[in-house]
C-alpha cells in the first residue's frame, strides 16, 4: 500500500528550520555583517562569511517550495473559508503578533548592543516606524499570505489548477535550465533598479517586507511546488530527483558560488555589468542545485518518521517563531567572553536550539494557532 506522507519533505522543513536557526546565529560572527545587524560581535572569523554565503540562498526558496507544494494541496482538500481561517489562525494572526510585538524587540538589540541610550517605548513609537521598521523572520509569514493569496486567485479564474493531473509528468532537463534562467534574468533585472542591490530591504505600507532581489525566486519556488503536488512528483514510481545527479550538483556548486561571492570581482576585474550578469545566473543555478538537491537526498536518506523526526516536524513552526530573538540574546550574552569567536558560536548554536527545543515543546505547542502543527 503507497504511504500517503511524504515524511522526507516533513523532515527537509524541520532540518531547514534548524539551519535558519544556526545561520542568523553566525551573522554576529561574520567579518563582512552587515552593519545593521543586532548583535556583532568582536570576535569574526571568515568561515562565519563563507557559511552565511552559502546557506543564504537556498533556505528560503526550499521553505517556499514546501509551502506551495502543501498550500495547493490544502486549498485542493478544503472549502475557501476552512483554508482562509486555518490560515489565518496559523499563519496571519501569528504574523501580525510578531511583526507588532516581538519584532520590535529584536530590532531594540540594535541600540541595546551598542550601548544607545533610549528607552524600548521611545524607540517603538519612534524609530521603529521608520528607518529600524522591519518585521524579523515574520517577514516570511507575510510574504506567504501574499502569496497564498495570489494562488488562491489564480485557482479562481483557473480551477483546474487545484486538482492533480491524471498522469504524472516529470519535468525536463530544458525545464531546469528555463527555471534556472528565469530565476537569473529576475535577480538581475531587478537588481538594476533597486538602490543597494541585493542588501535592499523594502516594508510597502508597513504590511510586507521584503527583499526585492529575492522575490522571483520566492515566486518560482512555490510555483514549483504547485506543479510538483499537481504531477504527482515524489510519490513513488513517479518523478523522483535523483540523488545521484542533484547531490554532486548541489556540492560542486556550492564551492564555486561560494568562490565567485569571495573572489571572482577581485580576480576576474569585472565591471558592474559583467558581475551582475554573472552573480544573477551563480545565484540562480545554485539555488536550483541546492533546492533539488536537498530535496533529493532526504528523499533517499529521510524519508521515514520516527520520535525525533516527529517532534522536530511537530515544533518547526515554533521554532521558527520563536528562535531569533533567543539567538541574538545569546549572540549579545556571550559577547564579552574572552574567547575565540568558534566557541562563542558553538556555545550560541547549543544552548538556543536547546531553549527553542524545550520552550517550542512545552510551552508555545499549546498556543492554539501551534496547537494544528501538532495534531497534524
Amino acid at each position: 500500500m503507497q504511504k500517503q506522507r511524504l515524511f522526507f519533505l516533513d523532515n527537509l522543513r524541520s532540518a531547514t528550520i534548524l539551519l535558519v536557526v544556526v545561520f542568523h546565529a553566525a551573522l554576529a560572527y561574520m567579518i563582512y555583517v552587515p552593519e545593521w545587524w543586532y548583535v556583532i560581535d568582536p570576535k569574526r572569523v571568515l568561515s562565519a562569511d563563507i557559511l552565511v554565503i552559502w546557506a543564504d540562498i537556498f533556505i528560503m526558496p526550499i521553505m517556499f517550495f514546501i509551502s506551495g507544494y502543501f498550500g495547493i494541496k490544502s486549498l485542493a482538500k478544503r472549502s475557501a473559508s476552512t483554508f482562509w481561517l486555518d490560515k489565518w489562525k496559523r499563519i496571519g494572526l501569528p504574523w501580525i503578533f510578531g511583526s507588532m510585538l516581538i519584532a520590535p524587540q529584536l530590532t531594540y538589540l540594535m541600540l541595546q548592543s551598542r550601548s544607545v541610550s533610549m528607552g524600548f517605548w521611545e524607540f517603538y513609537t519612534n524609530l521603529f516606524w521608520g528607518e529600524a521598521y522591519q518585521q524579523g523572520q515574520y517577514w516570511y509569514l507575510g510574504a506567504l499570505m501574499v502569496l497564498y493569496l495570489l494562488m488562491y486567485i489564480a485557482c479562481v479564474i483557473f480551477p483546474k489548477i487545484k486538482k492533480q493531473n491524471q498522469t504524472a509528468s516529470a519535468p525536463s532537463t530544458a525545464l531546469f535550465f528555463i527555471i534556472g534562467l528565469a530565476g537569473a534574468l529576475g535577480i538581475g533585472w531587478i537588481t538594476t533598479i533597486v538602490p543597494y542591490g541585493d542588501g535592499t530591504w523594502i516594508h510597502p505600507l508597513y504590511l510586507i517586507v521584503l527583499q526585492p532581489t529575492r522575490v522571483p525566486l520566492y515566486l518560482i519556488y512555490f510555483a514549483l511546488g504547485i506543479i510538483a503536488y499537481r504531477n504527482h512528483w515524489f510519490i513513488e514510481g513517479r518523478y523522483n530527483p535523483s540523488a545521484k545527479i542533484w547531490g554532486p550538483l548541489f556540492a560542486l556548486s556550492s564551492i564555486i558560488y561560494v568562490i565567485h561571492k569571495l573572489y571572482s570581482q577581485a580576480t576576474f576585474h569585472l565591471d558592474p555589468q559583467q558581475y551582475l550578469i554573472l552573480n544573477s545566473l551563480m545565484h540562480s543555478f545554485f539555488c536550483l542545485c541546492a533546492v533539488f538537491g536537498s530535496i533529493a537526498l532526504f528523499k533517499v536518506c529521510c524519508d521515514y518518521s520516527n520520535s525525533i523526526w516527529a517532534t522536530l516536524s511537530a515544533i518547526s513552526y515554533p521554532i521558527y517563531f520563536i528562535h531569533h530573538n533567543i539567538a541574538m540574546e545569546f549572540n549579545w550574552l556571550f559577547r564579552p567572553l574572552e574567547t575565540n569567536a568558534f566557541i562563542k558560536y558553538f556555545l550560541v548554536c547549543i544552548c538556543s536550539l536547546t531553549v527553542c527545543y524545550f520552550t517550542c515543546k512545552y510551552i508555545v505547542l499549546k498556543i492554539p494557532p501551534f496547537k494544528v502543527a501538532r495534531k497534524q
